[in-house]
């Protein structure tokens, strides 16, 4: 047998062409029909602690739409967006809700939020998470009802009412955070009946693109009022219509909220939150914020011909 070298400008030329992983465009979905719309977002909930009742403190997505096999410029372990709930929030008090439920006899439903008509999104169309690669995959449901589930759980005692989550931009281009998507059921007549999600300025800098100035510590961005109990509310809130004016997280920032659970009967009556998530759209603040795909970017030359070397380095076949 004689060994046969590729050359490796030839060889990786060959690899941009056949191989996906080598593509450096991620899936952004089909969600809402925007080909440029990315999300990040939550179906399971770890535990802050030795047993469901806890806390949450998750520092990983299932669902990021943003990882890129190829990453140009700042990044975190290939992905251009990065979130955290509970401690993993970056909060100042880092509030983790009541902890974790794995019944599968509620929610569980194969949307973030409101249906794709709605500006809600498909689990299916955000390409999985994972530290493998492999998030160029089309999404997967890790939960359903009737079959498995984990959500956050809340009651309003002892702190137990509150839960933060947050968004961070670790991209070089600027990030409209356009809704924040979320599934929220009050379980009985004992449950809090209202939940509020606020901004918390502290450990943000998410901006109005109107004026440049933060959003107002402490602003209710959302209200539920559920009116029958128990029941399930899906919603998808559109920061532009709650702001008037669209919002961004300019490279490196972060965007906090938190769960709010009031106006229960007892302290100790549950409440929950699944398929958490946001999602928006990437600009180019030196362009006008003109809408950008940072997977898109292609490398310097200088890179490029490092990719080369080393692609064509790996690249040995052996011929009978």
């Amino acid at each position: 047998m004689k060994p046969t070298f590729f050359h490796p400008l030839t060889s990786f030329a060959t690899f941009l062409c056949f191989s996906p992983a080598a593509s450096a465009v991620v899936l952004a979905g089909s969600n809402n029909g925007n080909a440029n719309l990315h999300a990040i977002a939550w179906q399971t909930f770890d535990n802050a602690g030795a047993n469901n009742n806890s806390g949450i403190n998750d520092s990983t997505p299932d669902s990021n739409s943003s990882f890129d096999s190829t990453p140009v410029g700042s990044n975190s372990g290939g992905y251009y967006l990065v979130g955290g709930l509970g401690a993993a929030s970056g909060s100042s008090l880092g509030r983790q809700g009541y902890g974790q439920t794995t019944s599968s006899s509620f929610l569980q439903g194969p949307t973030i939020g409101l249906g794709t008509a709605s500006g809600g999104l498909n689990i299916v169309d955000i390409p999985d998470a994972g530290v493998d690669g492999l998030s160029g995959t089309p999404g997967t449901r890790q939960n359903m009802q009737g079959s498995s589930g984990s959500a956050w759980k809340f009651r309003t005692n002892g702190n137990q009412e509150f839960g933060d989550f947050s968004i961070t931009n670790v991209s070089d281009y600027s990030f409209r955070l356009e809704r924040v998507h979320y599934d929220a059921r009050t379980g009985n007549t004992n449950s809090p009946s209202t939940l509020d999600f606020i901004y918390l300025a502290g450990t943000s800098n998410l901006t109005r693109a109107d004026n440049g100035n933060e959003i107002a510590d402490l602003a209710v961005v959302g209200t539920e009022n559920f009116a029958t109990i128990p029941s399930v509310i899906e919603n998808s809130v559109s920061l532009a219509a709650r702001f008037g004016t669209g919002v961004r997280l300019a490279p490196g920032d972060t965007a906090t909220f938190r769960f709010r659970w009031t106006n229960s009967n007892t302290d100790f009556g549950e409440a929950q939150i699944d398929n958490l998530g946001f999602s928006g759209t990437f600009q180019d603040q030196n362009n006008s914020f003109a809408l950008i795909d940072p997977a898109a970017v292609i490398p310097e030359p200088s890179g490029i011909m490092l990719l080369a070397f080393a692609a064509g380095f790996g690249l040995v076949k052996r011929r009978r």
